[in-house]
């Protein structure tokens, strides 16, 4: 498995991947690669990252915050397929950022795959958002996304959160 966890290289890297290591190893998967983006206010992040499992190397995005709980529904979690031009998490997120339709290019056209790989994904996000945010999104606090960054930061000892 990659050890994608070191020592931050920025101080304000930030991962929410890391909090979920024994989750995503004991499903097969591994982190080469992720990008975290919390937006100012109420803290709604979005999540772009690359995992690889025995099968095949693959994106993901995930899109949550206290807004699209409230009026669209439970976040967008969806598995992802890389082209061969998408060496890292930043070429990802560029795509995304610059495809308004990047998940209908992208979407995987193996379904029994697509569906076990992002069960599995709500299952981790799930634990993620309970331990991690949920208490941050249900007071609705203006602060949130300078706690959250706080939070995810790369390397910070959880006890000192």
């Amino acid at each position: 498995m990659n050890d994608y966890w070191g020592i931050p290289e920025k101080e304000y890297e930030i991962s929410l991947l890391q909090f979920a290591k024994e989750q995503l190893s004991e499903k097969g998967y591994s982190v080469a690669g992720e990008k975290v983006e919390v937006c100012s206010g109420a803290g709604a992040m979005t999540l772009s990252g690359i995992l690889e499992n025995k099968e095949k190397r693959f994106g993901i995005y995930i899109h949550d915050g206290p807004k699209q709980r409230k009026t669209r529904g439970p976040p967008i979690i969806r598995v992802l397929l890389l082209l061969p031009e998408m060496k890292n998490v930043d070429d990802l997120r560029n795509f995304e950022i610059t495809h308004p339709d990047f998940y209908d290019v992208l979407s995987p056209e193996e379904m029994g795959f697509r569906k076990r790989v992002e069960e599995d994904l709500k299952e981790i996000y799930a634990y993620l958002y309970n331990s991690k945010i949920k208490d941050l999104y249900d007071s609705d606090r203006s602060s949130a996304a300078d706690i959250l960054r706080i939070r995810l930061r790369k390397g910070v000892i959880e006890s000192l959160i």
